[in-house]
């Protein structure tokens, strides 16, 4: 791994003008990345700091054009001794906006056409527009997507934030084979916080890695195999609990990478419904739903239903197949991403949004705005909320009556934080509903609110270990920087 020799995952880091892309902390960044290729005690430090210099949207982000090849170097050299905690930063990387790319991926052309003409036009124009667009915003993933991308040109830099994170995903694009690859080998692919698992997060979120990710997946799990005859099904069994099973993870990355025409994906992750194991059954099931939309197995919707029912709640199963980038936990980010389904869902998406909002955190507004939009249709030309309550109330709603009560219910439910701090009331405004949260609980019909909100919330049970773990599932990112579970 000598990067002097011009063959190791570090050539050419000396070479780059790290201070020129980020003046205040680029000169720490080439030590940073030799200490997490190096591995030892001193690389998840090494990842944290790396994290605070490039993180979105702040200005060493910039850098990350630079630094993600090295970091797919770094994890796929088989003398690095830190390879996860390398694919921890890259995917932070890939995917700074999670929210804005669930739950449709957006076109790579159009962005870059977009990119192109966002740094080559008068910043301030590009500021106007984007505003123009996050008001005229067809959907709460436009609006999303805008206003993120409203936030990067409003800063100093300019447009450059725009260009750099659709260079991030340029750079990393030679080195899917590299990704794939490193879902193979029982070391990749052994304990929490597996390689496997975080090259797997990666390519889920790589449009491009379809035609390389979907067949080695398909292939390197056996899901393609037919069923054992009976004489040979204990050996069989015996070798699909081996570490070749699917991880949760790569079955994730098939649901956002499969197209709804591909029937060998569809029949291997249909399999799965059936595996036994609760984690990989809901797995394939929101792998399903990701895959067709509004056209997911009827049977996939109400798997997710009723795993989501046990004890383990959907927030323990989301958090064992979905990443967590940032500060989207799985199951807000599932939440999001299930709008992809419509109709075929709307039930599903209310029983998951009570938890979805109380892991929301600062993503809140989008959560409400995208439960909003479900039952009373998009911000920019809604439904009479009134209207639309009184249709339910006396059953002339053609959809489920209860379904506009439940969210409103749980939008009421929100601490009064979460409206002070987190702007849930300028979303709800948006639906000409009460902006503040006493307003909005007597609109709705919530009791008045007695709860000490000083008590700490009543906690759900401990979820079970999944068989396949040695304790329980966490976020991806959040078993590697320490966040919430």
């Amino acid at each position: 791994m000598d990067e002097n020799t011009g063959r190791g995952p570090l050539r050419g880091l000396d070479d780059v003008d790290w201070t020129g892309l980020v003046p205040d902390e680029g000169a720490r960044i080439p030590e940073l990345l030799r200490t997490v290729a190096a591995g030892g005690t001193g690389s998840m430090d090494a990842v944290s700091a790396l994290f605070d210099i490039l993180r979105h949207p702040g200005p060493g982000y910039l850098a990350a054009p630079q630094a993600a090849p090295f970091l797919a170097r770094i994890a796929a050299d088989e003398a690095t001794g830190a390879p996860a905690e390398a694919l921890s930063l890259l995917f932070e990387l890939v995917v700074p906006v999670p929210a804005a790319v669930v739950p449709e991926p957006w076109d790579g052309g159009q962005w870059a056409d977009e990119v192109a003409w966002a740094t080559a036009s008068d910043v301030d124009a590009v500021r106007d527009q984007y505003l123009k667009w996050r008001e005229d915003a067809p959907d709460e993933q436009a609006f999303r997507r805008m206003s993120a991308r409203y936030d990067a040109v409003a800063r100093d830099t300019g447009a450059a934030l725009l260009k750099a994170e659709l260079d991030v995903r340029e750079a990393v694009r030679p080195h899917v084979p590299d990704l794939v690859g490193l879902l193979e080998g029982r070391e990749n692919r052994s304990g929490l916080n597996s390689t496997a698992e975080w090259a797997a997060s990666i390519l889920a979120f790589l449009p491009e890695a379809r035609d390389e990710a979907v067949p080695a997946i398909l292939r390197g799990r056996g899901l393609l195999e037919p069923e054992p005859e009976p004489e040979t099904y204990s050996a069989a069994l015996q070798a699909r609990e081996s570490w070749r099973k699917p991880l949760s993870a790569e079955l994730f990355a098939l649901g956002m990478l499969a197209g709804p025409a591909d029937a060998d994906t569809t029949v291997a992750l249909a399999g799965q419904l059936s595996s036994g194991n609760l984690y990989t059954e809901f797995a394939a099931a929101s792998a399903l739903a990701m895959q067709h939309g509004e056209r997911v197995p009827h049977q996939a919707v109400e798997r997710m239903r009723r795993h989501g029912r046990t004890r383990v709640g959907h927030t323990g199963l989301f958090d064992d197949s979905w990443p967590h980038p940032g500060e989207a936990a799985p199951v807000v980010l599932g939440y999001l991403a299930l709008g992809r389904c419509g109709e075929a869902a709307a039930e599903l998406r209310a029983e998951i949004l009570p938890e979805a909002l109380r892991a929301a955190g600062a993503l809140a507004p989008a959560v409400v705005g995208s439960a909003l939009e479900e039952v009373l249709g998009p911000r920019s030309a809604p439904q009479d909320a009134a209207e639309a309550i009184e249709a339910a109330d006396t059953g002339d709603d053609e959809r489920d009556p209860g379904l506009l009560l439940r969210v409103l219910w749980a939008v009421a439910e929100l601490p009064a934080s979460a409206w002070e701090e987190a702007a849930v009331g300028e979303t709800a405004a948006a639906w000409g509903l009460p902006a503040d949260r006493d307003g909005f609980r007597e609109y709705v019909g919530v009791g008045a609110d007695t709860a000490d909100e000083e008590e700490p919330e009543e906690q759900a049970p401990a979820a079970p270990a999944a068989p396949q773990r040695e304790e329980g599932p966490g976020g991806l990112f959040a078993r590697l920087f320490g966040g919430p579970r």
